[in-house]
């Protein structure tokens, strides 16, 4: 099926969760998997091993070799994006919860090839595009060979983690 298996990049804010109802409405094209997932961009967090963080466990196990207020951090984060599946797992739809790290275009072209990803739908915002943000949108791009749904939001005061 065409959109069987979709990558959802999500960082929480407001232009990623806007992206949800769009990938909902494609349960109708076929898509029967969503892969959720946060890129830990090295700069953010530090310098940790190229690994797919797709439990608690995983998580708790960076205690005592990074900060613990970081691995707090990651967990808060980890149980956001798994509140997110929820409305997913509640259509029917199979979901994947995962935390990556390493830059951001480099490790959603690793992951779309390693899961046979089928779409990405990514969210972005009015300032995505800007002269001196454009460049991290254009690298996802160049990167990623499997189509690209991209839902843009206008920038609103407020676009903070949710």
């Amino acid at each position: 099926m065409l959109f069987e298996r979709i990558l959802y990049p999500v960082d929480l804010r407001r232009a990623s969760i806007n992206v949800k109802p769009y990938i909902l409405k494609l349960k109708e094209a076929g898509c029967i998997e969503v892969h959720i997932v946060y890129v830990l961009i090295p700069s953010d967090w530090g310098i940790l091993e190229k690994e797919e963080y797709d439990s608690e466990d995983k998580i708790e196990a960076l205690r005592g070799t990074i900060d613990d207020g970081y691995v707090d951090a990651l967990l808060r984060t980890y149980r956001k994006l798994k509140d997110l599946a929820k409305e997913f797992e509640e259509r029917g739809i199979k979901t994947r919860v995962s935390l990556i790290s390493g830059e951001l275009a480099e490790s959603l072209s690793w992951y779309t090839k390693e899961y046979n990803i089928k779409l990405v739908a990514l969210g972005i915002t009015d300032e995505s595009l800007s002269f001196f943000k454009v460049g991290k949108v254009l690298d996802i791009i160049k990167e990623i060979e499997s189509p690209i749904l991209i839902v843009k939001t206008k920038e609103e005061e407020g676009n903070e983690e949710i």
